[in-house]
């Protein structure tokens, strides 16, 4: 494929994406009836549509910041819960089920947001005192991330056992709670946009901070605003669909793998890769065993597993 024919293919894919997801579920509309019927808009209108904006909207929020992350810490491993940001959304929120609390939609997703927030301010005090190190902060969010895991698993064991399934099943990702919250695909948008100004210094930065410090970017601000960024994008796709893995891990890699380590083609191909990959996961989610509805973060991994090693043999 040639890199200049990438985003007008993954357009039309995405496209297709979501005339599947709209099509498929635990009953099936052909393709026609959508497009040119009333007869199941209730259904496309207030159950599809809204978990469609949402798998596209988390996908890419989560691509967007495993690619920020990684240019951040230097570290191909590297995906958006590293930081620990995401164990302390999770952690509240489960906290929410666990107590039996019926909270409105909204309000749940805006409790999680802002525990992540909360979380962010705690790693920076921890990990820079003057300027953001990023082996100390890379360090301090695993101590973080386990320290939230801890937190998690006695929350999981105390927790009453009628509520343990959905808990564990938002812990794996869910987004069957979706209802028509347009404010993360407006944080997607308008952060891209934010991120693409910044694409040459993410370029520079990706081959060492030294080398980007004489290039003359301004590498603490920089590096501030990756990190602020990542940590948006990351609270605002945990609060909404819970900790969903391997999107952010191995997307970047893929969108690497098309247009190399050039960030103003990187940013929009991640977003894009990441929103299909979601919602083509989440799609078979709901379909598979319907009406039974699994865990999106089960054919994330059955997609990211894979794909990592094939990923990782072809760069060995």
């Amino acid at each position: 494929m040639k890199k200049v024919s990438a985003i007008p293919f993954l357009l039309m894919a995405l496209i297709l994406s979501i005339l599947l997801a709209l099509s498929m579920g635990s009953h099936y509309i052909p393709f026609t009836e959508i497009l040119f019927s009333n007869k199941w808009s209730e259904i496309i209108l207030s159950i599809r549509l809204p978990r469609i904006v949402n798998a596209i909207s988390v996908g890419g929020l989560l691509s967007l910041a495993g690619l920020l992350v990684q240019n951040l810490v230097k570290n191909p491993l590297a995906d958006p819960y590293i930081l620990g940001i995401s164990g302390a959304s999770a952690s509240v929120q489960l906290a929410v089920i666990a107590l039996g609390v019926t909270l409105p939609f909204w309000l749940f997703v805006t409790i999680g947001f802002i525990a992540a927030l909360l979380s962010l301010g705690f790693l920076l005090l921890l990990s820079s005192k003057r300027t953001i190190n990023t082996q100390n902060l890379l360090l301090s969010g695993v101590v973080i991330a386990f320290a939230y895991g801890a937190i998690i698993s006695m929350i999981l064991t105390l927790s009453p056992a009628a509520s343990t399934k959905s808990m564990l099943f938002w812990l794996m990702g869910d987004l069957s709670y979706s209802t028509t919250l347009f404010y993360p695909i407006i944080v997607l948008v308008v952060g891209s946009i934010g991120v693409y100004k910044y694409h040459r210094e993410l370029d520079l930065l990706a081959r060492g901070e030294f080398f980007a410090l004489k290039s003359g970017v301004n590498v603490k601000k920089t590096n501030l605003v990756i990190l602020l960024t990542t940590s948006v994008f990351t609270a605002v796709a945990v609060s909404m669909a819970g900790t969903i893995g391997f999107v952010g891990l191995v997307v970047p890699h893929l969108a690497r793998l098309l247009v190399g380590n050039v960030h103003a083609r990187l940013i929009p191909l991640s977003a894009l890769i990441g929103a299909i990959v979601l919602l083509l996961a989440d799609t078979l989610a709901r379909t598979v065993v319907a009406p039974i509805q699994l865990p999106v973060g089960v054919f994330t991994a059955f997609f990211g597993v894979p794909v990592f090693i094939y990923l990782l043999r072809k760069r060995t």
